[in-house]
């Protein structure tokens, strides 16, 4: 059940993406030829969201790089060209798939600017999206939003729609007049026509910026303002939620001076913006000055800010402001500038709102999430020829993080400001990065950059120390145990090792650049504890050969919530003890940081103890820690007190079907079922509507009355996973059918289904479930998406047609 439960909040968890998912290969990912350089963008757009059309023209302002140009080509897709222009006479064209082709007048050259208009029509299936009520969803607000990251603009806007060119922009939108536009740069003006029923919003956008990062979003918005410094900032909101909104973006100001001092480069753009989006296809997306949120990832009642916040989101977009709008990669191998700065920014912005263990824990999540990636996927270097993969994000921090260790906090911050400095509103590659820290800092960084971000994977430091009580030394041993073959090698790098005595501690820096060292490290006197990287700095898997006694040291006197969690989870790893169970019980009540007690909580909780004195000590523990301060911690105790069936536990998670948190209550209905199933089904009929912030109590409340009753459980997702359900919801009755589709033939044309479904993410999900339970007869309907169009549908269509083949296979 622990796998469901953590399935119910990692649908949650997806919607809250703190930033875009990686978007599918395109093509190779090297930066395209450029045969003209843009200047400025007039867009000057009419968009019907009954039709769902957009009409307009956009005037191209370019200089030409040949000496003899006689055509230009513009991405647009999908599009009715009407009519080009250049400098008002009229040109020929030709329309290609994806592409506009137009033919010059004349010859001209790199001394000439050109101004060429297309007017054209468009009714997109990428890039600008319509939002509209219906009978599903009667309530929903209408819409109208962009999304260009990764190409996917020039759906709606003929455009050189590659990150390589950065120019000026302004956007004209004529729209219904009950609407709010919103666009990049600053508002010029807003004229009303009262006779057609529209309004013409005009931005305008001074500073270059690629062409994915324009933005439009139109809807029914209240609008918030607020000031950072001389900063204009206005957050766009539903008018009913004004009051959350409010809260929940009021850190903004605070973020900007933070990373203004931190960068040490001012915001540049003219306002800050920030909107909320229904049915965003990503977490957020940071157009210049202009960032897109998923409304449900942002905006949280005060109940549900008991165990949300949109802080990391908001500040993870906020930092691409600098980091992939300011300086923006040049091709999408490069990606982790963009991303891996982001993500780096948003804990060390975690470090001064909440502390330096807020910090490290961000940090070491970033650092095991990198791991998780090369398990789940295969090593692969950051910058990669022909791809980019998720390890963009967590990897990239990491490399950043471990670069800051290398050249300490002064050389790093100097650095990074003299790469922003240098190459402000400019395209970048990973190699202007490491010559901007080089002649910041004067260090020779290639075999830095070669090992972490043109190679791949990570060291395994296989470690053990014997103490000499002769000499006073400390001879630890340090093994790499990674495979070594031409992506991975020795990884060369720098490492505290921390000793602490009875009269305090010693950190000797040590050089690691071969797979067998042994260093001797004088030590006063025999340690209590030794640690390996203080700080935690590397990006690494660690396997330390200790006693459990010094684990147990390690667990309750090591300064560093890393250290202690660590500690945790090796004591509890592999084995069925009770040794270390008092140290446990005390670190899951007493330890400072939240995020230690949770992995002690967890660590109890896997304990299986027969002995009756122990197991209740465990049911002791874990009641007290169902009343932590800690919503997170809560949540773990109660899940785990599904281990005991006695009255005061079913009294417990009876209590805690009223915490003030939803995911305590979600654990508390899952927690029920095992303890008490003939009891529980009034529980959880009863939860199975309850309203919660991202539906995690109905979503227990279904998977749990599948323990209980399947043919209750069936009927329950049925009913859940119809079109004008909650779509998390849809999520979790996607999942429960999914289990029993093999046994039940009425539920595979079910799942078939929703494999067309209106909404992205309950389709994607439906086509990736096929994969797993489908049969030969819904082949042709995955073959069909797979062959539609390069994106994440068709991905994943394939791979799920696939998996039948080879099952089909099998069989024969």
């Amino acid at each position: 059940m622990r796998t469901l439960c953590c399935y119910l909040f990692l649908l949650v968890a997806f919607a809250s993406s703190r930033a875009q998912s990686v978007f599918p290969v395109q093509d190779r990912g090297e930066a395209r030829d450029r045969t003209f350089d843009i200047l400025h963008y007039t867009i000057d757009v009419r968009i019907d969201d009954v039709k769902k059309e957009v009409t307009g023209r956009v005037t191209t302002t370019l200089v030409p790089f040949p000496a003899e140009c006689r055509s230009i080509e513009f991405d647009a897709e999908q599009m009715e060209i009407h009519r080009v222009k250049l400098q008002g006479r009229d040109l020929s064209y030709e329309v290609h798939p994806k592409t506009l082709t137009i033919r010059l007048d004349r010859t001209y050259s790199f001394h000439d600017t050109l101004h060429i208009s297309v007017e054209y029509s468009a009714r997109p299936t990428r890039g600008l999206y319509f939002v509209q009520p219906d009978s599903g969803y009667p309530t929903k607000p209408w819409q109208i939003w962009s999304q260009g990251e990764d190409m996917d603009n020039h759906f709606w806007f003929p455009c050189y729609d590659f990150p390589n060119d950065r120019a000026t922009t302004e956007v004209f939108a004529t729209v219904r007049s009950m609407y709010t536009v919103l666009s990049n740069g600053r508002l010029v003006s807003i004229k009303e026509d009262k006779g057609a029923g529209t309004k013409t919003f005009h931005w305008k956008e001074e500073r270059p910026h690629v062409s994915y990062l324009v933005m439009v979003a139109i809807g029914e918005y209240s609008i918030i303002h607020d000031r950072a410094g001389k900063v204009p900032l206005e957050y766009y909101v539903y008018p009913n939620q004004i009051d959350d909104a409010r809260v929940c973006f009021s850190k903004t100001p605070d973020m900007i001076k933070f990373f203004n001092e931190k960068i040490g480069f001012p915001y540049p753009w003219e306002k800050y913006a920030q909107v909320l989006i229904k049915d965003f296809v990503v977490g957020g997306m940071e157009n210049s000055s202009a960032t897109s949120l998923a409304d449900e990832a942002t905006v949280y009642d005060a109940r549900a800010r008991v165990d949300e916040s949109p802080t990391s989101l908001i500040a993870h977009e906020l930092a691409h402001q600098w980091w992939g709008d300011i300086v923006t990669c040049e091709d999408w191998r490069h990606l982790w500038l963009n991303e891996g700065f982001a993500t780096y920014f948003d804990p060390l912005y975690h470090e001064h709102l909440l502390g330096r263990d807020e910090f490290d824990y961000r940090m070491y999540t970033n650092q095991q999430t990198g791991i998780g990636v090369d398990r789940r996927l295969g090593r692969k270097p950051i910058v990669s020829v022909g791809s980019y993969g998720e390890n963009v994000y967590s990897r990239g921090a990491s490399v950043l993080h471990m670069l800051r260790f290398i050249l300490g906090d002064q050389l790093f911050w100097k650095a990074i400001n003299h790469y922003i400095t240098k190459y402000q509103f400019q395209c970048v590659e990973t190699n202007d990065l490491k010559l901007a820290i080089e002649e910041a800092t004067g260090q020779n960084l290639y075999w830095f950059f070669n090992q972490w971000v043109y190679k791949a994977g990570y060291p395994i430091f296989n470690v053990s120390y014997v103490w000499n009580d002769t000499t006073h030394c400390v001879a630890l041993r340090v093994n790499q145990a990674q495979a070594i073959d031409s992506l991975t090698g020795v990884f060369r790098t720098p490492v505290d090792i921390e000793f602490t005595t009875a009269a305090g501690s010693i950190t000797h820096r040590v050089i690691l650049n071969s797979n067998d060292t042994t260093l001797v490290l004088s030590c006063p006197a025999k340690p209590t504890l030794v640690i390996f990287d203080k700080g935690n700095w590397l990006l690494k898997e660690l396997r330390f050969a200790k006693p459990d006694h010094e684990w147990i040291v390690q667990a309750t006197q090591a300064a560093s919530p890393i250290d202690r969690l660590r500690a945790v989870q090796t004591l509890i790893a592999g084995q069925d003890t009770i040794a270390p169970l008092s140290a446990l019980a005390r670190i899951a009540i007493r330890d400072s940081f939240w995020a230690v007690r949770q992995e002690a909580v967890n660590a109890i909780g896997k304990l299986r103890i027969t002995d009756a004195s122990p197991r209740e000590q465990i049911r002791r523990v874990l009641l007290d820690a169902a009343r932590d301060p800690t919503s997170s911690v809560r949540a773990a105790a109660v899940s785990h007190l599904s281990l005991f069936h006695d009255t005061d536990v079913i009294a417990a998670l009876h209590t805690a079907l009223s915490d003030s948190s939803y995911r305590v209550v979600a654990a508390a209905v899952t927690a029920l079922s095992k303890v008490d199933s003939a009891g529980a089904l009034p529980v959880i009929t009863s939860h199975l509507n309850m309203p919660s912030h991202g539906n995690v109590i109905e979503a227990a409340a279904l998977t749990s009355l599948e323990r209980i009753d399947s043919t209750r459980a069936i009927s329950a997702a049925l009913e859940k996973v119809r079109y004008g359900q909650p779509n998390f919801l849809r999520f979790t009755a996607v999942h429960v059918l999914a289990k029993y589709a093999k046994r039940r033939t009425d539920l595979l044309p079910v799942l078939a289904s929703l494999a067309t479904d209106k909404n992205s993410r309950v389709q994607h999900s439906a086509v990736n479930t096929l994969g797993d339970v489908g049969d030969a007869s819904v082949l042709p309907l995955l073959d069909e998406l797979a062959g539609k169009q390069t994106n994440r549908i068709a991905a994943a269509a394939k791979e799920s047609a696939g998996k039948i083949r080879a099952r089909l296979e099998t069989k024969q």
